[in-house]
């Protein structure tokens, strides 16, 4: 049975891709196994293949197309979208890391999604200096604690992600100028620097953690209204809903 998908729904798909990683390669195009081909490691391959298997069983939830039947085109920055003619609206976006995979889809809405694995961070300063704005850096160097810096690097990082995934521009949307501002417990809001490719959208952002070493972020084009974002983690049972929230939120 297909899912409900809405003008103002988003679905979050998470997966541990150990349950993706075998057994669904052929549902791959033929650019899709290249890049697998092309990693020099066993486990980024197995990562990589899991991913865009998963996606594509998502994206054959919301439609009648096969997993290996669905074609992909991608923009001049290189996002991919839907090239199946009649299912242009089923926006998607999906990112993936050490034990996680998480697939976010919308109707018509432009959106991105981020997941993290949590590590130890090096050079903090340097790294805040390269990703995040003043504002941002400033934030994450005052944490007393070094696992509240890290959580809240995470936290930036997976926003960011997700926001730059969203708008499809990637890294040529320079990270420093824009921030993710912190207001009070529960929301956020976003600034630009003068001069910066505003492409004068509204965004509902939320971000969390997954258990103790994930964090999550999500960003969708809101255009003024209240979307319901639904987070759902398929297991050896099926899908099952794990959370549903409305409105820009922030959870630490």
């Amino acid at each position: 049975m297909m899912p409900a998908l809405g003008t103002k729904d988003v679905h979050i798909h998470l997966c541990r891709p150990e349950r993706f990683a075998a057994g669904g390669e052929d549902s791959l195009d033929a650019a899709e196994r290249g890049r697998a081909g092309a990693f020099k490691f066993d486990k980024d391959r197995d990562l990589y293949i899991a991913a865009h298997v998963f996606l594509r069983r998502v994206l054959s939830r919301y439609a009648p197309v096969t997993p290996e039947n669905w074609r992909f085109v991608n923009n001049a920055y290189g996002k991919p979208t839907i090239a199946n003619p009649g299912y242009e609206w089923l926006r998607f976006n999906l990112s993936h890391t050490g034990g996680r995979v998480a697939c976010a889809v919308a109707r018509n809405r432009a959106v991105g999604v981020d997941v993290e694995q949590h590590k130890p961070l090096g050079d903090l300063p340097s790294l805040c200096r390269y990703a995040f704005s003043p504002l941002e850096a400033e934030d994450v160097l005052s944490a007393r604690l070094p696992g509240e810096q890290e959580q809240r690097f995470f936290s930036y990082w997976t926003l960011k992600e997700a926001y730059i995934k969203a708008r499809g521009m990637g890294l040529s949307l320079p990270l420093q100028q824009f921030s993710f501002v912190r207001e009070g417990q529960q929301g956020w809001r976003l600034e630009y620097a003068p001069g910066f490719q505003d492409d004068g959208e509204t965004w509902q952002f939320s971000t969390r953690r997954l258990g103790e070493s994930h964090a999550l972020a999500y960003c969708v084009q809101a255009g003024g209204d209240v979307l319901k974002v639904q987070i759902m983690e398929a297991n050896a049972s099926g899908t099952v809903c794990r959370e549903e929230f409305k409105g820009v939120l922030f959870r630490e």
